[in-house]
């Protein structure tokens, strides 16, 4: 009762404002558990534990079948299922919200779960390896000729063909090594490119194991150089000792959608809704809701969530232009209100309820917008009443109307307002002595003892 009575407070300030607001559904509520925003259009959701992602109205982008979406790296990302092959590969997210979906089956690669110079690494449903690019077209590779491949750094990519790694480019050309003279040809295979240079290293391990640097930039022959004592590969395939890097992925975070802020949820009795300067713009009645940014919150509403939108420049309002009503006992009073509906709201289905201070639902009769109802009161006093206004399942206003009731009588006798009998009410009847009249002086009118000629002039 203390929270309805809230309502109806806020709900008359509102009506006082000069600034007024409504919201309407963005998106109606679904059977999402999660509703994630990533840019001004885009939403992560889930349903049952399976993830996709929609456009702000609902439109499907990705269904949610998802199992996880990555972290990015190149500010891109990899949608991710599963199936009975492995990961696969439904699509790639890109940070500025661009989604491409996959209708090739393209599986994972494991520690290649990730764009690298443009592409990523993976392999077909029939286990062949390649490269595509973020929209999933090939771009080399699936030929059957590579039993493992690296990810690309810097236009090329180490990938094994014949039990030994070459390194080749977009367009699958090999790199073709060139010796110093002297130099034996037997070359075991190489690495990926790091700041313009790949090394190469020969066929024998341990000690005897001879290197040399292939200058990707120049593309000169390959300079023999000092044993790398560390050999340790990077993410990229790369020596870390060189590189510097580390076997772990530098990916980052999906960072949280931050736009233009708005209205922020306030919460009463355990329900969320919206409100501004001490006016409320939509009642309490949601178990979660998020701040509006750009225009947008999302809520969660009867066990379902939705997107809204902030609707500026109009309200709902309902004005009385007859508080004080006379009645008699035993009779029928009518009364009016009026409701100003937002034009975004015009058309649309909405439902106003009158309810009595017991929550009962008291008919009414809309005739454009002027509602009017019968109340039959029994004393004089004040009465409140509450309108509700719902639509689209959602609680769109409340607000606390008045009437003041005065109790008239009439006279039983002859049927007028009492006022307005001479008797007030009280006519004589045969049982009631007649009060002997004093005569009146003919001439003056006056009584015979006020006449100074006592009625004979």
């Amino acid at each position: 009762m203390i929270k309805k009575l809230y309502f109806s407070t806020l709900f008359v300030c509102f009506a006082m404002c000069g600034n007024s607001q409504t919201v309407i559904w963005q998106m109606r509520p679904t059977d999402y558990n999660k509703i994630e925003r990533i840019n001004s259009n885009l939403f992560k959701v889930v349903r049952n534990g399976k993830i996709g992602l929609i456009n702000a109205d609902g439109t499907m982008v990705a269904p949610a079948v998802n199992d996880n979406i990555s972290d990015y790296y190149e500010h891109k990302a990899i949608v991710i299922s599963s199936d009975g092959h492995g990961e696969r590969i439904t699509g790639c997210l890109t940070d500025n919200g661009s989604y491409y979906g996959y209708t090739t089956k393209y599986y994972t690669l494991n520690g290649q779960k990730f764009f690298s110079d443009g592409l990523i690494s993976v392999a077909d449903e029939n286990g062949k390896l390649g490269y595509i690019d973020e929209r999933g077209n090939q771009i080399v590779g699936f030929d059957g000729k590579y039993s493992r491949i690296k990810p690309f750094t810097e236009g090329h990519a180490a990938v094994m063909k014949n039990k030994k790694y070459v390194l080749i480019n977009k367009d699958g050309d090999e790199v073709r090594f060139v010796y110093s003279k002297g130099v034996g040809a037997a070359i075991a295979g190489c690495t990926n490119v790091c700041n313009g240079k790949a090394y190469v290293y020969d066929e024998y391990g341990g000690n005897d194991r001879s290197y040399f640097i292939y200058d990707a930039v120049r593309k000169s022959d390959l300079e023999k150089t000092g044993r790398v004592k560390n050999t340790t590969m990077d993410y990229l395939y790369c020596y870390q000792s060189i590189s510097g890097r580390t076997k772990d992925v530098p990916y980052e975070k999906m960072k949280p959608y931050s736009g233009m802020k708005g209205l922020a949820a306030t919460q009463v009795s355990g329900m969320y809704g919206y409100g501004t300067g001490g006016s409320a713009i939509v009642p309490y009645q949601f178990s979660s809701a998020s701040q509006f940014e750009d225009g947008l919150a999302i809520v969660s509403i009867n066990g379902q969530m939705g997107i809204l939108k902030y609707v500026d420049g109009a309200s709902f309002d309902v004005t009385v232009p007859m508080v004080k009503h006379d009645f008699y006992a035993g009779n029928s009073v009518s009364c009016s209100f009026n409701l100003s509906i937002p034009s975004i709201w015009q058309g649309k289905n909405i439902n106003v309820t009158l309810k009595d201070i017991s929550g009962s639902a008291i008919s009414t009769t809309n005739t454009a917008g002027t509602y009017s109802f019968s109340v039959k009161p029994s004393a004089s006093g004040q009465i409140e009443y509450s309108v509700v206004v719902n639509g689209e399942g959602l609680r769109l206003y409340e607000s606390k109307i008045n009437y003041t009731f005065n109790k008239r009588e009439r006279c039983i006798t002859c049927g007028k307002d009492k006022s307005q009998c001479e008797y007030n009410g009280n006519h004589p009847t045969s049982t009631t002595p007649t009060p002997k009249k004093e005569p009146l002086c003919p001439t003056c009118g006056k009584k015979i003892n006020e006449c100074k000629y006592q009625g004979v002039h």
